[in-house]
């Protein structure tokens, strides 16, 4: 709507308008150029130019992972190269869901960056297996810092020589 006709509305009429279009957005809804879309269509048109990128070079496979990512408002950087399969665009999502940072993600020991590559389902099937089996383990960073506050806390005597059979 121009600016010159929202003036000319009285403020009941813009008290409708805004009401209006407050339960289409709580509804998952926007308005733009007089039309109604989702608000996952603007999250993914918005990444898409960002990428400069179409969606016609997704498969549909990929199009649905991508729309559930914009459904559930995460980041859609990580999901527009469209070299990623739909499976391990799905892999990316369910660690996002996770709350999981895919750029430095603990894989056992290691850290692992899942978007920086296409991984193939052998890669993604030995990571999960590796996350699975290592989860009770600490990522070699916690494990760092684990063993820094356990020698702050028993510091060696210094200046004391042992003697001989001494512990």
């Amino acid at each position: 709507m121009e600016d010159e006709e929202f003036d000319k509305l009285t403020p009941n009429e813009k008290k409708e308008l805004f009401q209006k279009a407050f339960e289409n957005y709580n509804n998952g809804f926007v308005e733009e150029d007089y039309v109604v879309k989702s608000l996952a269509t603007v999250r993914v048109e918005d990444a898409l130019e960002d990428s400069c990128r179409v969606l016609e070079e997704f498969k549909p496979a990929q199009r649905k992972v991508i729309y559930e990512a914009a459904e559930a408002d995460l980041n859609l950087d990580y999901f527009m190269n469209p070299k990623f399969s739909a499976t391990h665009m799905r892999f990316i999502l369910e660690q996002l869901q996770e709350n999981k940072d895919v750029t430095w993600l603990p894989v056992g020991k290691f850290h692992r960056n899942i978007v920086s590559k296409p991984l193939t389902r052998e890669e993604i099937s030995r990571i999960k297996m590796r996350m699975e089996s290592s989860e009770h383990k600490d990522s070699v960073i916690a494990d760092l810092e684990r063993k820094k506050k356990e020698s702050e806390k028993s510091p060696i005597k210094k200046g004391k020589s042992k003697q001989r059979g001494e512990r």
